[in-house]
């Protein structure tokens, strides 16, 4: 029977540390106190460019959980965070101010929504900094990036990083759709199809700025990156699962796009819209976290860590060999 190692007994007392020992009371007060003249300093932009973005803005409705993900990050990581003092670095003064200037500059001298919300996340990894130190900053950096996801885009940049999208969906469905209707000719054009039926019915289908995929795109890249990040896995498949992520999204609202174009070709126009529609889009959500699923299962057991080899290099998994 195997004895677990001294190295190993020490990583498990490591993470049975109590919270008090990793984060003191008075540590706990001075963060909640800067947090709440932080919240009394963006209260502005915080309910009027954010919370009432994410609840009137269905594009935007997923920013309530990235704070959410973000303190989760921080409480997973919680046993990496340095025991006893810390060593403050007065750069994160500097980082700090100027957060605080780009707000000001953006709120008064030059009114811009974007740059506001960008202002909070800089002051936050500024203070952070500023309290916590580096050793801090090493477990923090993430999760206070990660808000950057919550801050809404301006409408002019996501309508157009959203046609490139639509233009593609419009092309792929206009290619897929005749595949399941026979004598069905299609043709895409820019952001319409043009149909003709078997029976001679003509008619256009637009796709719609809600049908980009960019909605489907932006929550699902928020959860791939969450659980890249909580993946214990090496780094170079994190990157590969983030990278994905994209890709997946936008197979995903291609069937999406091409059902409902066949809906609406077959004379069924009410699937096409309304709660058929969204339920659809949850539909293909949890394909596109199915697909997530199965190429982390596939990196999982294509690649595997060889015990003695220099540096830990993943080699490839012969199921032959023994």
């Amino acid at each position: 029977m195997e004895t677990p190692s001294s190295a190993a007994l020490m990583t498990t007392a490591s993470r049975q540390r109590e919270w008090d020992e990793i984060v003191s009371s008075r540590a706990r007060i001075r963060i909640a106190i800067v947090a709440l003249l932080l919240v009394v300093v963006y209260w502005a932009p915080i309910r009027g460019l954010l919370v009432a973005r994410w609840i009137n803005d269905g594009n935007w409705s997923h920013g309530f959980l990235i704070p959410v993900f973000s303190l989760y990050f921080l409480y997973m990581r919680r046993d990496d965070l340095p025991a006893g003092p810390v060593k403050p670095s007065y750069l994160g003064a500097a980082i700090l101010a100027a957060g605080l200037a780009m707000y000001f500059t953006f709120a008064w001298v030059v009114p811009m929504g974007y740059p506001q919300g960008v202002s909070i996340v800089v002051s936050i990894f500024g203070l952070t900094l500023l309290l916590g130190g580096w050793r801090v900053m090493r477990v923090a950096w993430f999760p206070i990036l990660f808000l950057l996801l919550a801050i809404p885009l301006p409408h002019r940049l996501y309508v157009e990083m959203s046609r490139p999208l639509r233009e593609w969906s419009a092309l792929a469905a206009s290619t897929l759709m005749p595949m399941f209707i026979s004598g069905l000719h299609t043709q895409a054009q820019a952001l319409v199809i043009d149909y003709l039926t078997p029976d001679g019915r003509t008619g256009q289908l637009n796709v719609e700025q809600a049908c980009s995929g960019m909605r489907l795109l932006m929550s699902f890249f928020t959860i791939g990156l969450a659980m890249s990040y909580l993946g214990d896995r090496p780094m170079w498949q994190r990157l590969v699962m983030v990278a994905c992520c994209i890709p997946i999204a936008v197979f995903c609202n291609t069937i999406r796009v091409t059902l409902t174009g066949l809906a609406t070709v077959a004379g069924r126009a009410d699937l096409a819209t309304g709660t058929p529609h969204q339920l659809l889009g949850i539909v293909m959500l949890a394909l596109a976290l199915g697909l997530f699923w199965l190429l982390g299962y596939v990196l999982n057991n294509l690649f595997v860590e060889v015990p003695g080899e220099p540096g830990g290099e993943a080699q490839l998994s012969n199921e032959g060999s023994n």
